[in-house]
């Protein structure tokens, strides 16, 4: 099997918590040649547990992308230096896995779809909720019909944002907690939201929202609301709450309503799918969590290595972002109104 030769850009939370455990599952696909972080002793960290001496590490990325023994990158940076780096890694001429969102503004995104086009790059955004086995499930069971028509959903969201700040895990980032993008941590987590329903239901065709304002920095609105509507008629109520937690069990969840049944989940980290039918039967449906970074990863390889279609493409998330967008506009237009 042939082993991508791949450097890293960005040695954070992302990598240390998402990525890392899963390329060291996949480590028969990929060699991790090349790190790269501007903090010399976070680079050094991570080179140190890949066993990769100090010419493998660096603290810039183009020099990085000049230099090393890489055919393949994976970019872990901040949102506002998505656009940069991933410029530069394309017109490097090398093959990337870009984090979501693609940039921080669709102008920016649709420059870097174009370019990689330009220069035959292959570029997958790692839209995580794309490939999880819970979201793959609920997909098939859209498809198979088996509960009859998608009618409605409700799709509730809700994080405590100002407690997460004061913990190790990324909402601690100050890129977070001050964002210098449009949307902050809306476009940040928001966004993963959205891809799951494009995922489930396919393109928004209308929508309208409402938001109550927050005075904070890392987020315009404390509380979200968007009525969605997708093609077929599907209508559903999507909900992002940033300050606050909820206080009744089970959650609220994702429910997906259909002509003859329901599918409900509480969380994606709750293990199970909980499928309920017209007629009175009820199934389980077990998964594993948090198996899209596995999962978009040894896509990216067999994309890279076999011609396999990209399934989290560029298009794809920027529509995510245009839906993130559209519903901060709506809002806008309603409080003037």
């Amino acid at each position: 099997m042939k082993k991508i030769k791949l450097g890293i850009i960005g040695t954070g939370l992302a990598w240390e918590k998402l990525h890392f455990p899963a390329l060291k599952r996949l480590k028969e696909n990929f060699e991790i040649t090349a790190i790269c972080n501007e903090n010399p002793e976070k680079a050094k960290k991570a080179a140190d547990e890949l066993g990769l001496g100090s010419d493998k590490i660096f603290t810039c990325h183009d020099r990085m992308l000049k230099t090393a023994d890489i055919e393949a990158v994976d970019i872990m940076v901040p949102i506002s230096e998505n656009y940069e780096v991933t410029k530069a890694a394309i017109e490097a001429g090398k093959h990337i896995i870009a984090e979501k969102p693609f940039a921080s503004s669709i102008k920016g995104a649709m420059e870097l779809l174009e370019l990689s086009q330009k220069h035959k790059v292959k570029v997958l955004v790692a839209e995580n909720f794309r490939y999880t086995e819970e979201n793959r499930i609920m997909k098939e069971i859209i498809l198979s019909k088996k509960l009859g028509n998608v009618v409605y959903f409700i799709d509730n969201n809700v994080t405590e944002f100002q407690k997460d700040m004061l913990g190790d895990n990324f909402a601690a980032k100050e890129w977070r907690q001050h964002p210098d993008f449009k949307g902050g941590i809306f476009l940040d987590s928001g966004v993963h939201h959205i891809a799951r329903l494009r995922f489930l239901f396919g393109d928004v065709m209308k929508l309208a929202a409402a938001g109550r304002p927050s005075g904070t920095d890392f987020c315009e609105y404390s509380c979200i609301n968007a009525l969605l509507e997708f093609k077929d008629h599907i209508t559903g109520h999507y909900a992002f709450y940033n300050i606050g937690k909820e206080t009744q069990a089970p959650l609220v969840g994702l429910r997906i309503f259909f002509t003859a049944g329901e599918i409900y989940l509480e969380d994606k980290y709750c293990g199970c799918l909980n499928v309920s039918h017209k007629d009175g039967n009820h199934e389980v449906i077990n998964f594993k969590p948090e198996e899209g970074y596995y999962n978009e990863l040894l896509n990216f390889y067999n994309v890279v290595a076999n011609g396999e279609e990209i399934i989290s493409t560029p298009e794809k998330a920027i529509g995510d972002m245009k839906i993130i967008f559209e519903i901060l506009d709506s809002i806008h237009i309603s409080c003037k109104s």
